[in-house]
């Protein structure tokens, strides 16, 4: 159970008191760390540093050691209204930023949130006694101005769509374009001509017609907000919402447009004067789709061009392609169903828009069965076709579709050797050229899925249960991979000293494999040094060890515009319905060991959570920018409590203590007390 905030206080206390010595030497060893950036892609609780990312930054120069260290802001152009400075000053000195107090813990580690206006905010830092102080340019980002109404303007740079696409009939394009306030802009498409309108006016357009149509004038007047932005599970305003010098307009694909990369021409005209010049994109309309095939196994698959995943596909998979953005290709897996994949995963059949096998099939057998793995069922195809699966828990079911399949099928087979997950299954046409197959699973839990093809054969595999012995305490039969997080040049987060996040995740999880081998677990590492692991990489380890559980150890950082002394804690991370209760399991073990308040357990998108093969989490044991949880994190005895925890939480999960018998445990204790 979760601790009193009066409880984590006082094993927080006990723990830095336990460990002041250890501490101290690490923090007078880590003054001698370099500041580094960091670059892993997929840590999900620091500021993003993909390229193009708003918050990404270069490393500025470490400070001289005589000067106070800090470790946090590492860069320049912050977006946010807010920052926090990091960093480590001498043990029992004070420190104050532009005269008002930091807090500091006593083995001088600090955290101070400062709030930033457009520009150069300047900061001085001062320690006392010594008298040290360092003074801080930070950089917030200052958002580009708008096109002054006495300029006349239009922003070759900001026009709208800005790459190639391949467009049907129907299909709506967006157009946009920075040029001089309260002018006429349009866009020219061979023989058509579109208005675009100043974005103030449409938001105030479209809040204006609800208005009037509303019985009760409650909707606030903007309605179009062109400026918002998130990070880290909260939206904030980086931009104006209707800036004065955006023009915004769509058109709609029309069966007589024939266009063969046609770059539409932008035109403003003010004041007397006009001037048109060509957008980047070239627009080409398609009268027939054409066909094309996956390359490569697990083939990304999205819902927009960049957007949200679903379903990876294996190779070979065959399907009309009716479009594109960019390198984006749109794929038509059934009619109004389309979805999008990477240009160089695609191979395209020369000659396909005319001539080809159309990509479809019938469905006339089901054949339930088991391998190694656990249950499987297989629907024999004429050709591989796109497919979907759909985990749910409450009824503990799979939902496979496949797409491009008419249903003609009078026969199931069931599987006769030993009874399995799966005794029956369930199948219907849920639309035009989409067949569902329901799998009810005969197990209180799932343990993994996946599906493949076995030449044209759809196979849907169920993982059976690991054989655990009946003990609690021993965990002979699971196979476990443990993943610390980043390493080599992914340093994850940099810690108020300068300690790196990877180094901690390793210290954590190099306990965690003692601890479960001491239990009887088969461990699998994806490293034991500090060294690149890359993210598919890590995911193929757990694979090809056919593990039942991919653990992956972290610790967390925030971005700007956030306050780490108030925002802290304990989580963990899922992503397929399978691992909650397992997320949910580890992350109150590392509560209940490490001391640290519950930052929740709750869905994210992240490689090392997305494998569906077997369990998969991603627990963040405490906060490297949080002075008292960065104390505790890098000592010896910290590391070995969230080792514990992990432990705790993993047992807790593979055996379950009985309503019955936790009651019969308090009890029993509550006698004791008693007598």
């Amino acid at each position: 159970m979760t601790s009193s905030p009066r409880a984590t206080r006082a094993i927080i206390k006990r723990a830095m008191n336990r460990t002041a010595y250890t501490v101290t030497v690490s923090v007078l060893l880590s003054f001698l760390v370099v500041s580094c950036k960091s670059t892993e892609a997929d840590k999900i609780a620091q500021v993003p540093q993909s390229e193009g990312s708003p918050f990404a930054r270069q490393p500025i120069p470490p400070a001289p050691e005589e000067t106070i260290k800090v470790t946090y802001p590492s860069g320049s152009a912050i977006p946010a209204s807010s920052t926090f400075i990091a960093g480590a000053v001498t043990a029992g000195t004070t420190l104050t930023c532009d005269g008002s107090p930091v807090h500091v813990t006593p083995q001088g580690f600090f955290a101070h949130v400062v709030p930033l206006k457009p520009g150069d905010n300047s900061f001085l830092l001062v320690e006392q006694p010594t008298g040290k102080q360092r003074q801080l340019i930070i950089k917030r980002e200052l958002p580009p101005p708008p096109i002054s109404a006495d300029v006349f303007k239009i922003d070759s740079e900001q026009l709208q769509p800005n790459s190639d696409r391949g467009v049907v009939v129907g299909d709506l394009i967006e157009f946009s374009a920075k040029a001089t306030p309260e002018a006429e802009v349009m866009v020219t498409l061979g023989k058509r001509k579109i208005i675009l309108r100043p974005a103030a006016a449409v938001s105030r357009a479209a809040a204006a017609g609800r208005h009037k149509k509303s019985v009760k004038a409650t909707i606030a007047p903007s309605s179009v907000n062109q400026g918002l932005d998130a990070a880290y599970g909260k939206v904030y305003q980086r931009r104006s919402a209707s800036p004065p010098d955006l023009y915004v307009g769509f058109y709609k694909v029309q069966p007589d447009d024939q266009w063969k990369d046609l770059q539409p021409k932008f035109t403003l005209n003010h004041a007397g004067k006009s001037k048109s010049i060509f957008g980047k994109a070239k627009l080409t309309t398609l009268a027939q789709p054409f066909l094309a095939e996956t390359l490569h196994a697990d083939t990304i698959v999205r819902v927009g061009p960049g957007a949200g995943r679903t379903t990876p596909l294996g190779s070979g998979v065959r399907f009309f392609v009716d479009g594109w953005q960019g390198d984006q290709v749109r794929c038509s897996f059934a009619p109004n169903h389309h979805f999008w994949i990477q240009k160089d995963a695609l191979n395209f059949e020369p000659g396909s828009n005319e001539s080809g096998a159309a990509p479809n099939s019938v469905a006339r057998t089901i054949n339930v069965g088991s391998d190694e793995y656990g249950s499987t069922v297989t629907i024999p195809l004429s050709q591989r076709l796109p497919y979907q699966i759909e985990q749910r828990l409450k009824p503990n079911e799979l939902i496979l579709r496949i797409f491009g399949v008419t249903a003609d099928t009078d026969w199931v087979t069931p599987a006769y050797s030993q009874p399995g997950l799966v005794d029956r299954v369930f199948w219907k046409q849920a639309a035009d050229g989409i067949y569902e197959v329901q799998v009810p699973i005969k197990s209180s839990r799932q343990w993994g899925f996946k599906a493949d093809y076995d030449d044209t054969n759809l196979v849907l595999h169920i993982k059976h249960a690991p054989r655990l012995s009946a003990n609690s305490e021993n965990l002979q039969g699971l196979s476990i991979c443990v993943d610390p997080g980043h390493g080599g040049r992914e340093t994850g987060a940099i810690g108020c000293s300068g300690i790196k996040e990877a180094t901690i995740n390793l210290g954590i999880a190099m306990k965690l494999k003692t601890l479960l081998e001491n239990s009887g677990a088969n461990v699998v590492m994806t490293r034991v040094t500090d060294k690149d692991v890359s993210l598919d990489e890590r995911v193929a380890i757990a694979n090809n060890a056919h593990v039942d559980v991919l653990l992956s150890v972290h610790n967390n950082s925030l971005p700007d515009g956030r306050d780490p002394l108030k925002e802290h804690g304990t989580s963990s991370y899922w992503y397929h319905p399978q691992s909650i209760a397992l997320a949910h399991s580890i992350n109150s073990g590392m509560v209940n060991d490490v001391g640290f308040p519950d930052f929740g357990s709750r869905f994210q998108n992240l490689a090392l959570t997305r494998p569906s093969g077997m369990l998969a989490c991603l627990a963040e044991v405490g906060f490297v920018i949080n002075p008292e949880e960065y104390a505790i994190l890098i000592s010896p005895e910290g590391q070995q409590r969230a080792a514990q925890g992990l432990l705790n939480g993993l047992i807790h999960y593979l055996h379950p203590v009985s309503k019955h018998k936790a009651a019969s445990e308090e009890l029993k204790t509550a006698m004791r007390s008693h007598d």
